[in-house]
């Protein structure tokens, strides 16, 4: 059990850091006096926004193919995970709104 706990847990900061390695240096180095100077969300903006939706959503996806892997006996681990999994989506679900009601006059 210790193994399959130590395993999902390299898993899960692989994806992590695999991820973080990803974003470039300067979308990490905005100041919030930067981002609140802005005159709003334009239409680059919302079209990153847009791709990191669809990141966020293969990340999920990975989440949930890892999860499979894990001991098909329910553990408060894999409870965790699954929870984590559904909270990520609730938050997808919730940007998606945001950003399609963004859009209508």
């Amino acid at each position: 059990m210790r193994l399959a706990s130590a395993l999902i847990v390299v898993v899960f900061l692989n994806v992590g850091i695999t991820h973080a390695a990803q974003l470039p240096a300067a979308a990490t180095a905005v100041s919030p006096v930067q981002a609140a100077t802005t005159a709003g969300p334009g239409q680059n903006d919302i079209q990153e926004l847009r791709q990191d939706l669809q990141k966020m959503k293969g990340l999920v996806q990975q989440m949930e193919k890892n999860l499979a892997f894990v001991d098909t006996t329910q553990s408060p681990l894999k409870h965790q995970f699954q929870l984590e999994i559904d909270m990520w989506k609730t938050v997808i679900e919730e940007m998606d709104r945001k950003l399609n009601s963004s859009k209508r006059p």
